[in-house]
């Protein structure tokens, strides 16, 4: 029996199948309302008059969770699912594609979608518009006759009467009805000419490029004039006449854009134009648009629909960067801890620290656990659940349990960045394996030109055109007859920072940065052949690091 369990009159045992919860907050509603854990970011995020209200963080930060946690504890919270959108109907639609090919903006008309959406569901929501009936009978008595002309709500009016009888629909037929609407309206405006666009698009066949830019012209006149104005009326008309009471606060919810609900080119085309209603919906005070977005896909996002005079400096005031610092999360594992004992045997509070060995070699296990993660919940969710399921039948988790449990959750670690990643770096555990048995801490010149040699004929001998940066470095490097493999290693030391699996001391005068610590990354100017890298824990069971006393 645990010593420790037995003093406190607890006959302890880890049950088959035990664990913490999940560590993806979408499968682990019995932990998650009870065992939430506020960093001090929901305050944020349920305050109107503050500007954040996209939650940016890595996969596992526990963005999912402060939406669940939003969603749970406030009255007026509208849920959209990306996938429940039918946004698939713009990429399916010939004159969409014809237009985005033949390189008509369509960015006012994707903004516009996202403000007619969101318009509709806070309308239905405030009125309860379930039916037909109901819609028809709020629209007549919606708004007293105008005592003097307006001409701005005249517009507004005007408009809810030309979509609103439809308000009670499902969100994916408002999708479909505003993009119908386009389509109608280009095809009524460019008649034939759209033939021609479509004709070039897709067999290669010829027109006159004065006949192309004329065609071009005509059509982004037409989606720049799709109700624009009479939309920003009607959100004005919210802000004055219907959402302006701060005591009873209204949120729109996304999550889960990181999933495939369209084709990618789109989709950042598509979570560009919510970043800009977002911020356009600031105006509404007692509104909150909030938006869960994975740091990785809001820079493919920026550098995907970079344009002229674009600043992105502009949007950090929405931002809500998630981040954790161990208190924190040893916080959350208590909790998760005292609620696993709780439902088996006791009500008495149970800490990990109760659990587990007090150190591991000569480090303190607290520090151990949280020094392989990249200080998130799922890591360490996922680290402490390897080590239970271990430890069936017993009442302690012993220093060779987590031994053992460390070589399961140092291969999953990798194959979890792998997969975090791979829109970016399709080919990043090819070259992670770079790092296997070297040493925890090592110059940068120790990645020498034999294994870079070694590395590049194996994986990018055709890689000029791949759509991986590190195999487009190896290319470069192999095919420039350069006998220094420095420029490749620049590469590759950038995108390990990056995802969180190296960290460098880039001179003797510098500090260790670390991606979970650093604001910036390493410049090229940083990262010298005499600067030393740092292998994460999380991956050193893996790989065959060898640990050695570190020089720091």
């Amino acid at each position: 029996m645990n010593k420790k369990t037995s003093e406190q009159g607890i006959p302890f045992r880890f049950r088959k199948g035990a664990s913490i919860g999940e560590p993806d907050a979408e499968s682990d509603d019995r932990f998650l309302s009870q065992c939430f854990v506020d960093t001090g970011d929901y305050g944020t995020l349920v305050d109107c008059s503050n500007p954040h209200r996209i939650i940016v963080g890595r996969t596992g930060a526990g963005k999912s969770a402060l939406i669940q946690h939003l969603i749970q504890n406030e009255e007026n919270v509208i849920e959209i699912l990306p996938n429940n959108l039918s946004l698939n109907y713009i990429s399916n639609s010939d004159i969409i594609t014809t237009l985005e090919k033949a390189g008509v903006k369509l960015d006012l008309f994707y903004t516009l979608l996202w403000k007619h959406v969101f318009a509709t569901e806070l309308l239905k929501r405030k009125y309860n518009l379930a039916n037909e009936e109901k819609t028809k009978s709020w629209f007549s008595s919606f708004l007293p006759p105008l005592k003097k002309k307006d001409q701005s709500k005249e517009r507004a009016l005007e408009y809810l009467k030309d979509w609103g009888d439809k308000f009670w629909q499902e969100t994916e037929y408002r999708v479909k009805e505003v993009t119908q609407k386009l389509e109608s309206d280009i095809s009524a405006q460019l008649g034939g000419d759209i033939v021609g666009l479509k004709a070039q698009a897709s067999t290669g066949q010829k027109i006159s490029e004065e006949q192309r830019t004329e065609i071009i012209h005509r059509a982004q006149r037409v989606v720049n004039s799709i109700q624009i104005k009479a939309l920003s009326d009607v959100m004005n008309l919210l802000a004055d006449e219907v959402f302006n009471d701060c005591q009873q606060k209204y949120f729109v919810v996304i999550d889960k854009l990181d999933e495939n609900w369209v084709e990618n080119d789109l989709r950042y085309r598509l979570i560009r134009a919510l970043i800009e209603t977002v911020k356009d919906y600031r105006k509404i005070s007692s509104v909150k648009i909030v938006v869960a977005l994975r740091l990785d896909l809001l820079q493919s996002v920026f550098e995907r629909t970079r344009d002229a005079g674009f600043q992105e400096e502009k949007y950090q005031s929405l931002l809500l960067h998630l981040n954790w610092n161990p208190p924190q999360l040893e916080k959350l594992l208590d909790k998760r801890i005292s609620m696993l004992v709780r439902e088996q045997y006791t009500n008495t509070p149970i800490k990990l620290r109760t659990l587990f060995p007090p150190t591991i070699g000569r480090e303190n296990f607290i520090d151990y656990l949280l020094n392989r993660t990249l200080w998130r919940p799922r890591d360490a969710i996922a680290f402490v659940n390897e080590c239970i399921r271990r430890a069936e039948d017993k009442g302690q988790v012993s220093v060779q349990t987590v031994r053992d449990a460390e070589r399961e959750y140092s291969a999953q670690r990798i194959d979890s960045l792998a997969y975090e990643w791979f829109v970016q770096y399709p080919r990043l555990k090819d070259y992670i394996a770079l790092l296997e048995r070297m040493p925890m801490e090592f110059k940068l010149s120790a990645i020498t030109k034999e294994k870079v040699d070694a590395f590049a004929l194996a994986h990018a001998i055709d890689g000029e055109h791949d759509s991986d940066p590190v195999i487009r470095a190896a290319y470069s490097y192999i095919n420039s007859g350069s006998p220094n493999p420095h420029s490749f290693v620049i590469a590759l030391v950038k995108v390990l920072f990056k995802v969180g699996v190296l960290g460098i001391k880039p001179d003797g005068f510098t500090g260790e940065l670390w991606v979970q610590t650093s604001e910036r990354m390493p410049s090229d100017g940083q990262i010298k052949p005499n600067s030393t890298g740092y292998i994460h824990p999380m991956i050193w069971s893996n790989l065959g690091v060898i640990v050695v006393s570190p020089s720091r």
